[in-house]
């Protein structure tokens, strides 16, 4: 998998990481590159059973945390597969177990957890360790955020998921606790990670600057 340049896309909702990431993919494939997705949760069982029962209003939010690393966990299988077999210049996963851990802190501490940055990165270190022989290792990371006004008007333009789902999108204080756990593993990976503004009506140059940085460092990547 070495030749593949592996990209995780994490991000607050409605920083606009889908659409941003769909851009950045049209302009690559324009360039010659091959380029291959995968978004998580997934349609495979643990997907859909994590999405269901994931977002009842009643779980906890350890069940809820759990539900959804098993799935990113489960079907890290699937994505080494894919790129074993079509070697594509550039992986793009929409979301990995990254996002169900922070999203699972941020969740627990606005459900009242007395956890902080530390214990984050404690709880991320021992679920690498667990997955060593599991998860794929990501060449970057990039991490969409926007401006909180933006980010609700977004929000409420495109309608908030049904359910806790939806709930969290909207609230404030939960996507704040996001970016705190976000901002923890920059502070871990400070060479790994691109934080990315996106605010609203920059998309095009967003993206140019993105496709600019990706080609560069997996070049950069391929002379080591």
């Amino acid at each position: 998998m070495s030749e593949t340049f592996i990209v995780v896309w994490e991000g607050v909702e409605g920083a606009g990481k889908t659409t941003l990431m769909n851009e950045v993919c049209n302009s690559l494939r324009e360039m010659g590159y091959r380029i291959l997705t995968y978004k998580t949760p997934s349609k495979t069982r643990t997907g859909r059973f994590a999405k269901e029962y994931g977002n009842e209003p009643m779980i906890d939010s350890l069940t809820r945390t759990l539900l959804f690393l098993a799935n990113t966990s489960d079907d890290s299988k699937i994505m080494k597969r894919e790129i074993v077999e079509n070697n594509p210049d550039y992986y793009f996963i929409d979301r990995y177990y990254l996002c169900s851990i922070v999203y699972g802190f941020a969740y627990s501490k606005l459900m009242g957890a007395e956890v902080d940055e530390g214990d984050f990165i404690s709880f991320l270190n021992l679920v690498e360790k667990l997955g060593e022989k599991i998860f794929i290792k990501p060449n970057l990371y990039i991490i969409v955020d926007v401006p909180e006004e933006y980010r609700v008007k977004r929000i409420d333009r495109k309608g908030a998921e049904k359910g806790l789902e939806g709930k969290l999108e909207k609230n404030s204080k939960m996507q704040e606790y996001v970016r705190r756990f976000y901002r923890a593993f920059v502070k871990k990976h400070p060479d790994k990670v691109l934080w990315i503004v996106n605010p609203e009506g920059k998309l095009d140059e967003v993206r140019k600057k993105l496709v600019e940085e990706l080609v560069f460092r997996r070049e950069s990547l391929s002379k080591t």
